[in-house]
């Protein structure tokens, strides 16, 4: 949290919200109550760069938050690592669909290879980090989409909090390894 990070109330470390809320805990309830709602009513399709992205954030957090769907303008770190420069993200997403692009968007990949590949894909993608929040979410359902997508079905409910967060963090320098082994297990067999 900066002094000068627009998307936050004065004095505060709570995002700005449609719904007037100023509470952390408050807001982030009702954000996991709305996003189940609106994921529940099916999530957009696209061509998995960031336009596509930038309609599921859109989608699932409509409601929420006004800059929804909008690359963020602000530079954001989390645990001491450093996100893609704001100057980058949309360099760094177009990276990651020219990759999708060539490898045929993961079809015709075995359980094995696609969860390595998806891993390195979603890795990427978290870092280039491209919403002030809700990046986690939109990732999770970009990454169910594009399983199914490739021919696989991916189990959400199956994939473990801490062990993405830590894959997560790990990807950071280039380890996808936790990623890649939690979406192996969350592929339906």
């Amino acid at each position: 949290m900066t002094a000068d990070d627009p998307y936050l109330y004065v004095r505060s470390s709570v995002l700005k919200n449609k719904l007037g809320l100023k509470d952390a805990d408050a807001l982030d309830y009702a954000e996991r109550e709305i996003v189940a709602q609106r994921a529940a009513q099916g999530i957009p399709g696209g061509q998995f760069d960031l336009r596509h992205l930038r309609a599921i954030h859109r989608h699932l957090f409509q409601d929420i938050y006004v800059w929804a769907g909008e690359i963020r303008t602000v530079e954001i770190a989390k645990g001491g690592s450093q996100f893609q420069f704001c100057r980058f993200i949309e360099i760094g997403m177009a990276d990651v669909h020219r990759r999708l692009a060539t490898a045929n968007y993961l079809r015709d990949l075995d359980r094995d290879a696609f969860a390595t590949a998806a891993g390195e894909i979603i890795g990427d993608i978290n870092y280039v980090h491209p919403f002030r929040e809700g990046n986690g979410r939109t990732q999770m359902f970009y990454l169910k989409l594009l399983a199914a997508h490739a021919g696989h079905e991916l189990q959400l409910a199956r994939i473990d909090a801490t062990i993405w967060m830590s894959g997560s963090r790990a990807a950071h320098d280039a380890d996808y390894s936790l990623l890649s082994a939690e979406i192996a297990q969350a592929l339906k067999s």
